[in-house]
């Protein structure tokens, strides 16, 4: 057992924060909310913070954190332009978001051939990186809740409770069924054309929304629900041995 062998990821994204706790290689426990309820058994050696928030949420989420563990070590994950054997697409490589390029970077090192990186969650990110390592871009678009949200907030007469949101047969018969199935459909055009230009490559995904949305459209896939966790700590544990 190494002396870091404990460790906690931090990935904080726009409406939600997931913890995962690894002991070396094997992930122990997953955990999501706005704040981290702690495990009293567990107390990392290192903790590994990536964030897509603000600057003023992620100190205050950082001070919180460390308030808890005072005694761990502490680094912050940003993107770069090359890392684990990738090579950011990115002219301002610090630009990309860093749970993108954790889940490039985890893809890359699953994988080792050219792959399509699907993470639906509050967006609907994609990211293609090929067997050299190379990230070639991505795509970002509103997920499913933010497209409902978004037209609600837009309309004046569109509206439903959530109980009319139900299953049908057919073209949408009430607004409710318009709206959620039309952004449904949004979403599948969106990765179908992305799906025929890269159809020949292996895809992984992660997030809530991921696989159901590419079962509909035959995609072979590999599920990974920790693939950004999974990211943190080979860009961790290089940045901790470089700096040995």
């Amino acid at each position: 057992m190494s002396v870091e062998s404990r460790l906690l990821v931090i990935d904080a994204g726009n409406t939600s924060i997931k913890f995962t706790a690894f002991e070396d290689d094997e992930v122990l426990w997953v955990q999501r909310g706005e704040s981290y309820s702690a495990d009293t058994e567990f107390v990392p050696d290192v903790i590994y913070f990536a964030s897509v928030r603000s600057k003023e949420l992620s100190a205050l989420l950082h001070a919180d954190i460390q308030a808890a563990f005072p005694d761990s070590k502490w680094v912050t994950l940003t993107s770069q332009a090359n890392a684990c054997g990738v090579t950011n697409a990115y002219s301002e490589p610090e630009r990309l978001g860093i749970d993108r390029w954790l889940g490039v970077i985890a893809a890359h090192h699953l994988i080792r051939e050219d792959a399509v990186v699907v993470d639906v969650g509050t967006a609907i990110k994609v990211d293609v990186v090929n067997k050299k390592g190379v990230h070639l871009g991505g795509y970002i678009a509103p997920g499913l809740a933010m497209m409902e949200e978004s037209l609600l907030s837009k309309t004046a007469r569109i509206r439903y409770d959530a109980s009319e949101v139900v299953a049908g047969e057919g073209l949408p018969n009430s607004t409710a069924r318009a709206v959620s199935e039309g952004c449904h459909e949004m979403a599948l055009g969106f990765l179908e054309r992305i799906y025929q230009r890269y159809q020949d490559f292996q895809w992984v995904v992660t997030g809530g929304d991921a696989e159901s949305l590419l079962s509909l459209l035959g995609v072979s896939l590999e599920r990974q629900p920790n693939l950004v966790a999974m990211g943190a700590k080979l860009l961790g544990d290089e940045e901790g041995r470089e700096n040995k």
